[in-house]
């Protein structure tokens, strides 16, 4: 099957068809063909290891008190690195101020700094962390680039989750890159608070996470958009468990996911950041956008896919903000477009635990001399009575 499929390849890659199309009906029936074999074999090994990396407890995430005697917490979203793990991969079109080669090692030169400058309490990975969509990786090597892009969070000690992009897996999972394999292995990882979640509602990585603050907590949520930004039945009855289950508490929510939801299009300008793009939601709307607002928690969504866009803006009761593109090497990018990143704040006044305050603040790398810097812009904050 699969040498029929490389001849397929070679034949139709000359003519009128689309190519892309046949290739997708071809690798439909492999998986369908393999589906029944191989699909039990690799759901026992999966199962198996997570059946241990349940039994890891981890430490409680903590605000840490302010000099004004509030209570915060730091994260960093950090999207779109797309790691071959091959650290001269060349740039997509480096930065137009920096000064000699511009290859993938100086994404980890960047993670870094962006680390030590930033200090978050905690580091959010919001998708397409590998590039195994364009550039095949087997599971081997995919496991040893989740340990390149992990590295530097995992040297400072700072906790971190993620959620997976539709360039993290490759089209025939089978062979190559394979969701369900990697977050058995992300699990198991020291300082990863990452979980695989429920089986069967749709990919890898749908979960929840707790930040305390006093008697006040935050919640985040994580949500696998898949490789079209479908979101499952499943996974929305998930989330609405998720805010049902401390719905007395009236504390506020953030979901972090890969694909935009279409009311991302709904930016006019008003908010921060910019369009440099347009938005690739998926075809259809499958209502997770409806369901955050129905859930009443949930404050804002922070989503990758798109690298030239950084907005956040207020749709309705929820902020839908964009983190921006941090990848050097294969990922897309233009010379005059800074990488971006975002960190968000949230904190709690000492006087009243009820008075949340959450401030999403975009963060540029940009390039002079090769040195990074990493000036804030303005931050955008909402607050919650």
């Amino acid at each position: 099957m699969r040498i029929l499929l490389v001849l397929l390849a070679l034949v139709v890659a000359t003519s009128a068809f689309d190519f892309n199309v046949l290739q997708d009906k071809v690798l439909a029936l492999l998986r369908k063909a393999e589906h029944a074999t191989l699909d039990p074999i690799i759901d026992a090994a999966v199962k198996d290891a997570l059946a241990e990396t349940a039994k890891i407890q981890r430490p409680a995430l903590l605000a840490k008190p302010h000099s004004d005697g509030s209570l915060r917490f730091r994260i960093l979203q950090i999207p779109d690195l797309h790691y071959t793990n091959l650290a001269l991969y060349p740039c997509d079109h480096k930065p137009d101020t920096m000064l000699g080669l511009c290859v993938e090692a100086y994404m980890t030169t960047m993670v870094s700094k962006m680390l030590d400058d930033v200090k978050p309490d905690f580091v959010v990975f919001t998708g397409d962390q590998l590039e195994a969509l364009h550039f095949p990786q087997t599971w081997l090597g995919s496991l040893a680039a989740i340990n390149t892009y992990a590295a530097e969070v995992e040297k400072r000690k700072i906790p971190w989750a993620m959620v997976f992009g539709n360039h993290d897996e490759n089209v025939d999972p089978y062979l190559f890159a394979n969701k369900h394999v990697m977050m058995a292995y992300i699990e198991s990882l020291p300082h990863s608070y990452a979980k695989f979640g429920p089986y069967g509602i749709g990919g890898a990585g749908n979960y929840e996470l707790r930040v305390a603050a006093g008697g006040a907590s935050l919640h985040l949520y994580f949500l696998d958009t898949g490789k079209d930004g479908t979101v499952s039945a499943g996974q929305k009855a998930l989330l609405r468990s998720f805010a049902a289950s401390h719905a007395p508490e009236k504390a506020p929510a953030l979901a972090f996911y890969h694909i935009p939801v279409q009311e991302y299009n709904d930016f006019n300008g008003t908010g921060q950041g910019s369009k440099g793009e347009a938005v690739s939601s998926g075809v259809m709307n499958t209502g997770l956008f409806d369901t955050m607002v129905q859930m009443g928690d949930v404050k804002a969504s922070f989503c990758g896919h798109d690298h030239f866009n950084d907005y956040c803006f207020l749709r309705g009761t929820v902020h839908l903000c964009y983190g921006g593109g941090v990848g050097y090497g294969a990922a897309y990018a233009k010379g005059d477009h800074p990488r971006t990143a975002r960190v968000i704040e949230w904190s709690v006044s000492p006087k009243n635990e009820s008075n949340h305050h959450l401030a999403l603040q975009a963060q540029h790398q940009k390039h002079r001399r090769q040195v990074l810097g990493l000036p804030a812009r303005r931050p955008h904050c909402l607050s919650q009575p």
